[in-house]
């Protein structure tokens, strides 16, 4: 069931509700208000039927009271103590019920009561009319029966009529405010079979449905913005690629035939595609780093950030004999994946080394969740420097798949932290990593685990 359906069904039920509580409601107090009636028009009948009987003998009940005619639907007699009728006017009884002889033995005043004659309805009045006698008093209700049942036919066609434009409104409405939601479920049916994420949604208003198409858009931008990055990565994944394995390739060809290869002519071979075979595989690592970006699901824990810097320059050290390097810091307590972390950092301190020229000095300052990285090469290209897979014109020799960078910042954005990149004032490159500074003292840092590069490894 729909839910335009649902809301025409719902506005209909409580419409038909409505109109029949105030339908019975309508009906109880107008059958009310004319029995009232009728009883208001049998009591005064019956005080002047009394009024006029004080005028004459006690016994004399041979006559109808003057100034009182008898209607052709009002009934009157008189009834003893024993149920015996003394008289009667008209041509047809009343019976002479319990109550009658109440009223006629004294018990009671008078009494109220509903009875029919030769089929058809009467309302009857008693009240005592003195020595033992009951003076009955009735009116037919058929004239009061038809009136309630046309009534009844005004109120039922009424409801009806007010339920079906219920219905007919309540359709509207619900295909009115349901139109959002409907062009949502087109939309989402178009991007399912066409695969394309350009179906955006008219957003007519600002409430919860406008809301909810603005949101759907959102979702239709960030999944069409993912997918443009994916499909980005993989097209420059290809192109980094393709020269590595096209070296291995022609150098597996060669070595086919390494019998008749010079010596170092093959050594130099056999050299060259381990260099591509490690450029291989460090380009595989970071776009596996890059694809895990922030559904990686190491926890976060205190970090010891001085410590995790001088431990990643002494490997630098290893790596890079031909630098020095210079460490100023403090501890500092960051709350981060260790592992990303330590990626970040080491490619940095890397990056650095890679642009220094001979005998250089890259300078590091670790202070209050900040990692600064200094070096004296011949700049950066400021407007690209985080982009995947870029790499300045000058960088096209040196090894490295240019993701270094781009992984820096995406450790930082998972962290809630920033990279910046400006030029230093002899023209070499300043890389600031901050993250978010980790609360409490070391003391508790030791009792919940610190991290070093022994963590990370």
């Amino acid at each position: 069931m729909t839910l335009r359906t649902r809301v025409t069904l719902a506005a209909g039920l409580a419409v038909l509700l409505a109109v029949v509580a105030v339908s019975i409601t309508v009906f109880v107090v107008m059958r009310g208000n004319l029995y009232d009636q009728i009883d208001k028009s049998l009591s005064h009948d019956g005080r002047a039927a009394e009024a006029a009987k004080q005028h004459r003998s006690a016994r004399d009940t041979s006559t109808v009271p003057r100034g009182l005619p008898l209607a052709h639907d009002v009934f009157r007699q008189v009834v003893d103590r024993d149920g015996d009728v003394v008289t009667m006017y008209g041509d047809r009884q009343l019976p002479v019920t319990p109550e009658v002889l109440a009223v006629a033995r004294g018990k009671r005043v008078e009494s109220f009561f509903d009875t029919e004659v030769d089929g058809t309805p009467v309302r009857v009045h008693v009240t005592a009319a003195g020595q033992g006698t009951a003076l009955q008093i009735g009116r037919s209700l058929s004239e009061v029966e038809q009136a309630l049942r046309r009534l009844l036919v005004v109120l039922i066609a009424i409801s009806v009529v007010a339920v079906g434009l219920a219905a007919v409104i309540g359709r509207l409405v619900a295909a009115a405010a349901t139109a959002p939601v409907h062009r949502v479920a087109e939309a989402a049916d178009a991007v399912a079979q066409t695969g394309e994420l350009s179906h955006h949604i008219a957003v007519p208003s600002g409430d919860d449905l406008g809301r909810l198409a603005a949101s759907f858009n959102t979702m239709l931008d960030a999944l069409s913005e993912s997918l443009a990055q994916q499909r980005q990565l993989v097209a420059d994944a290809s192109h980094e690629l393709r020269t590595p394995l096209a070296t291995v390739r022609a150098n597996v060809e060669l070595l086919t035939r390494a019998d008749e290869l010079p010596p170092d002519e093959k050594a130099m071979l056999i050299g060259d595609t381990v260099v591509q075979i490690g450029e291989l595989t460090r380009l595989v690592g970071d776009l596996v780093e890059l694809a895990r970006g922030d559904g990686q699901q190491e926890p976060f824990t205190i970090v010891d950030l001085d410590d995790l810097t001088r431990q990643l320059v002494d490997l630098a050290r290893d790596h890079h004999p031909s630098i020095a390097f210079r460490v100023d810091g403090a501890q500092t307590l960051v709350r981060g994946a260790p592992t990303r972390v330590s990626r970040a950092v080491s490619n940095l301190i890397d990056n650095a080394a890679k642009w220094s020229p001979p005998e250089a000095t890259v300078e590091i300052a670790v202070h209050d969740g900040t990692v600064t990285v200094t070096d004296h090469g011949p700049g950066i290209d400021l407007p690209h420097i985080f982009d995947r897979f870029y790499r300045s014109p000058g960088a096209r020799t040196l090894p490295g798949s240019g993701l270094g960078l781009a992984i820096v910042k995406q450790v930082a954005d998972s962290h809630d932290g920033t990279v910046e990149a400006t030029t230093a004032a002899d023209g070499g490159a300043v890389f600031t990593l901050h993250l978010p500074t980790a609360a409490g003292d070391a003391d508790a840092t030791d009792r919940d685990g610190r991290h070093g590069l022994s963590s990370t490894s």
